[in-house]
């Protein structure tokens, strides 16, 4: 029988939910939806806001809260539940992997859930109010 402290013990990684944590801070995060995956430097985060999904309206089938990230290259939108509870892991540089659970089924209180992930590359569209609008509103 092995000890929990010998070399071959590999610990767990901790995932809550949508949002996958590592203890080592990664370079990168990944954004994966069920078509592609993206990843951006965690470096290059320069702005988050967190608010109600615009969408939402009171639908219980609706995510009701909205995160947009904007990163140098992309501005990346998240839709989901209880998004508020991955700011501090985001911020700290903890966030390896975010990806999208399209059916929540029965929630536990303490997890966030991804339903939706939407990347916008930079291509000037910040500068185009109308394109930028309609992507996260």
């Amino acid at each position: 029988m092995k000890s929990d402290n010998s070399p071959t013990h590999k610990p767990q990684r901790k995932f809550s939910g949508c949002v996958e944590l590592i203890p080592a801070r990664p370079d990168y995060t990944e954004f994966i939806d069920s078509c592609r995956i993206w990843a951006f430097p965690i470096t290059s985060l320069t702005h988050s806001l967190f608010q109600e999904n615009p969408h939402f309206k009171g639908q219980k089938n609706m995510p009701p809260d909205q995160l947009i990230l904007v990163y140098s290259q992309a501005i990346v939108i998240l839709r989901g539940w209880r998004l508020e509870l991955m700011l501090p892991p985001l911020m700290s540089g903890r966030v390896a992997r975010v990806h999208v659970e399209k059916h929540p089924g029965s929630l536990i209180l303490d997890e966030t859930w991804v339903s939706e992930i939407h990347v916008v590359p930079n291509n000037n569209l910040i500068l185009d109010h109308e394109k930028l609008e309609s992507r996260i509103f």
